[in-house]
């Protein structure tokens, strides 16, 4: 995302999607991912070195593909948003609140 005061700033790349997890009991990713693909596996997908006991409670696969490397995070859901927001601290000024303009997608 850029903002109105950086340079090439267009209302093109003036937006920003955040990834929402919740009821998170397994998360395996690394800091940056480039060409991110979601989608969500069944049980059968997941690999044998995570614990099926991390499925209790109606919990979701959910697969994140990176260049090469397949990631995975099991959580109660999911939501996708993408907003407009030019104040770079609204995550930390609304907590688990965050407010999009537009939910892209969203799995519970």
């Amino acid at each position: 995302m850029k903002y109105p005061d950086q340079d090439n700033y267009s209302e093109n790349i003036s937006s920003n999607i955040d990834i929402e997890f919740w009821a998170v009991s397994y998360i395996n990713i690394p800091s940056d991912l480039l060409g991110i693909n979601i989608r969500e596996v069944n049980e059968e997908m997941l690999p044998k070195e995570i614990s099926r006991e991390l499925l209790r409670f109606d919990m979701k696969i959910f697969e994140l593909k990176s260049e090469e490397s397949n990631y995975y995070i099991i959580a109660g859901g999911i939501l996708i948003g993408k907003n407009k927001w030019i104040n770079q601290d609204r995550i930390f000024s609304y907590s688990s609140n965050l407010k999009h303009d537009v939910i892209l997608f969203q799995s519970n």
